[in-house]
């Protein structure tokens, strides 16, 4: 899988793999119960090949595996990470000196916009060299672009922020930038819509605790 040799490449997408079998995400066979005996993992379907390559495929942007499940089973957050990526990509040809085909890259955010059936059809890989294996088991992608955040745009800044569930600084971002992106401006509005609905969760508690 992505002509990859994980046990020599990178031991870190087997145990990525792993992550996805503990959270269900990734099906597999019933082992057979002697004691004594190990056996490999088998996945319990073709179907289930299919599955492990959009779950890598998402998790070289989005670290946390619980996240990338999340993708697979909610629409609405799965929106707003469509959102998040075509922000990431931009009109870039590479981040963090990891080559990427913007062609592929705009087919990935379009894909996790629409219908594709992550279940069923392979994403599109828009990345010459996965970041996990580009980058190693102690940075992603995200983080990689956080540490420059110094000479990062706005518009990463709130992407980082927001993807890493500091709602405050994405809200102090989003106000004070402006930008001619459509992708940036849903994602702004997005967060401000965020905000908003915190500010009147936070309004109903105090309601209720003077009652």
């Amino acid at each position: 899988m992505f002509n990859i040799d994980v046990a020599t490449e990178s031991p870190l997408l087997k145990n990525k793999a792993d992550s996805f079998v503990r959270n269900k995400l990734i099906k597999t066979a019933p082992k057979p119960k002697i004691e004594d005996h190990r056996f490999p993992t088998l996945l319990a379907d073709k179907e289930q090949l299919i599955v492990l390559f959009n779950a890598l495929l998402l998790n070289a942007v989005f670290h946390d595996p619980k996240n990338v499940k999340r993708i697979f089973d909610n629409k609405a957050y799965r929106h707003e990470c469509a959102l998040a990526v075509r922000v990431i990509f931009g009109k870039s040809h590479s981040l963090m000196g990891i080559a990427i085909t913007s062609v592929l890259a705009h087919e990935f955010a379009d894909a996790l916009a629409g219908d594709f059936d992550l279940y069923m059809e392979k994403l599109p890989n828009p990345f010459a060299v996965l970041p996990q294996v580009a980058l190693g088991k102690n940075i992603n992608l995200l983080h990689a672009l956080l540490a420059q955040s110094a000479a990062m745009a706005p518009a990463d800044n709130l992407l980082l922020a927001y993807i890493q569930g500091d709602l405050e600084k994405a809200a102090k971002v989003a106000s004070s930038m402006s930008s001619d992106n459509d992708a940036v401006n849903q994602l702004k509005q997005h967060v401000e819509k965020k905000v908003r609905e915190a500010v009147e969760f936070n309004d109903l508690l105090e309601q209720f605790r003077n009652m």
